[in-house]
C-alpha cells in the first residue's frame, strides 16, 4: 500500500521521536510542524485505517493515572517508517 508525503512525515516522526512502548498526541505532531497543522488529524486517521497506527488509550508513566488517547506506531508501521526513514526529510 502507497502512503502519500504527508503520511510518510508523520509515521517516521511518530517512529523516530517516540519509543516504541509509547503514544503520541496530535497535538504533539501538530507543535512538530512535521506537516501542516490544519491536515494532523487526516492524516493521522489515514495512517490508523492502513494499519501503520493504533488509537490507544494512554497512560502517564510516572503514576500510571490515564492521560487520554494517543497513536501507538505498530510492529507494521515500525517496519515502513524504518525502511523510509533515510529518504523522508522532517
Amino acid at each position: 500500500m502507497a502512503l502519500s508525503d504527508r503520511e510518510k512525515r508523520v509515521l517516521v516522526f511518530m517512529h523516530l521521536d517516540v519509543p516504541p512502548e509509547y503514544g503520541v498526541y496530535m497535538k504533539a505532531i501538530r507543535h512538530a510542524e512535521v506537516i501542516e497543522p490544519a491536515n494532523v488529524r487526516r492524516v493521522v486517521r489515514s495512517l490508523a485505517r492502513k494499519g501503520m497506527v493504533s488509537l490507544m488509550m494512554l497512560s502517564n508513566p510516572a503514576d500510571f493515572s490515564m492521560a487520554g488517547s494517543g497513536y501507538v506506531v505498530t510492529s507494521a508501521g515500525h517496519a515502513e517508517a524504518e525502511r523510509l526513514k533515510d529518504e523522508v526529510t522532517l
